[in-house]
């Protein structure tokens, strides 16, 4: 059944028991709680390109992962995945991964998906909901902690109610895989788009709403704990502020991630004793982080430039400069792809020393420079 047409069985009962409650789960309040366990605990994040991550990525599930066994946390990440999405090399609709995370060091499985949706959409790939289930079964977590609906609500116009019936659908589907699963909820962080948009911002604010109404229902229905994780407080998705947390206005950027780990850590300390609250701190840089090296060739008047891949960059500035002066920007007015090497810096005097570096960047976050070369152009 379409989403767009789904009913949500006892959305009005829910919302009878007490919009207090609601909008207090909204603000963050305790869900549900229970004590930790000692053993080691598996937990399945489920999710679409937010907790996927591309290429040279930390990713929200690398915070969180160092913070919860930083602080004596014993956890076994699980699912099917362990890579990251591509985006120089995967083709238009489809998913190549890579293993090149800016950190590998962590437990890197997960149930995230480039693109997924929660509810199943015609002409896209199954969505979580109906793929739940055996992916418990499969896997067997204590903890599933989710995150969908962004693509559902920006790509096929899901309605918010509806798509909120379909998180109630996905909850009891993971509880069927494993009685006594425990799933965390995480509500949608803004993008670029709802901050330009009030009427697509006011469907996220609705979904978000109604997802605390569906996590208030279930963690009081004598099943196994719930828990609602707010979407992160103070997340700038415009690219166009400064600091912002997102590369691209949709998928987070190093701030992006700790804000979203943020959120989802103080939740699993508070509803369930695992770890203390998270540490926020966002004094990290952005951009891409992993090292490429420029190599350069010169030639009459000019100087040919090219370089090796910061895995995740989008594109690459070059800035040039007399050998030991100051430098000067790049002048082309966008970031060169891999595939517009190589690069010819031209009107060059010849018997010249000139310096040449490059900065990844990944959108619209700037990153790591390459090496410096230096060139003499000649005849």
């Amino acid at each position: 059944m379409p989403v767009n047409a789904l009913t949500v069985a006892g959305m009005e009962g829910i919302l009878r028991r007490g919009l207090s409650v609601l909008l207090a789960a909204v603000t963050g309040l305790v869900l549900a709680q229970s004590p930790a366990e000692a053993a080691v605990l598996r937990v399945m994040v489920v999710g679409d390109s937010v907790s996927h991550g591309s290429a040279g990525d930390y990713t929200w599930r690398y915070r969180l992962w160092k913070h919860l066994t930083g602080s004596g946390v014993a956890v076994d990440f699980v699912g099917p995945r362990s890579g990251l999405f591509d985006p120089v090399r995967s083709p238009a609709g489809d998913v190549v991964e890579t293993g090149t995370y800016a950190d590998p060091a962590f437990d890197r499985d997960h149930n995230a998906r480039w693109g997924r949706a929660l509810a199943s959409w015609p002409g896209a790939y199954a969505g979580a909901v109906d793929t739940i289930q055996a992916d418990v079964r499969t896997y067997q977590p204590d903890y599933v902690l989710v995150l969908l609906g962004i693509n559902d609500l920006v790509w096929f116009g899901a309605d918010p109610v509806g798509l909120a019936g379909q998180m109630a659908a996905f909850i009891d589907r993971a509880r069927t895989g494993k009685p006594g699963v425990r799933v965390v909820v995480a509500g949608v962080p803004p993008t670029y788009g709802t901050e330009h948009d009030s009427a697509l911002a006011a469907r996220f604010a609705e979904y978000n709403r109604w997802l605390g109404a569906v996590v208030w229902g279930k963690a009081t229905d004598g099943g196994p704990p719930v828990a609602y994780v707010p979407p992160p407080a103070g997340y700038e998705a415009d690219y166009g502020v400064t600091p912002h947390d997102s590369y691209d206005g949709t998928h987070p950027n190093a701030r992006g991630e700790i804000r979203i780990a943020d959120a989802v850590g103080d939740v699993l300390s508070s509803a369930f004793g695992l770890g203390p609250p998270y540490p926020l701190s966002l004094t990290v840089p952005v951009g891409p982080v992993l090292p490429f090296t420029l190599r350069c060739a010169p030639g009459d008047g000019k100087v040919t430039l090219t370089w090796t891949e910061s895995p995740g960059a989008t594109g690459y500035w070059y800035q040039l400069r007399f050998a030991g002066g100051a430098w000067v920007p790049d002048p082309a007015v966008y970031q060169y792809p891999m595939s517009a090497q190589p690069v010819t810096s031209a009107g060059l005097a010849n018997g010249t020393a000139y310096e040449f570096r490059m900065q990844a960047a990944k959108w619209y976050d700037k990153g790591v420079y390459s090496n410096v070369c230096r060139a003499t152009p000649g005849r």
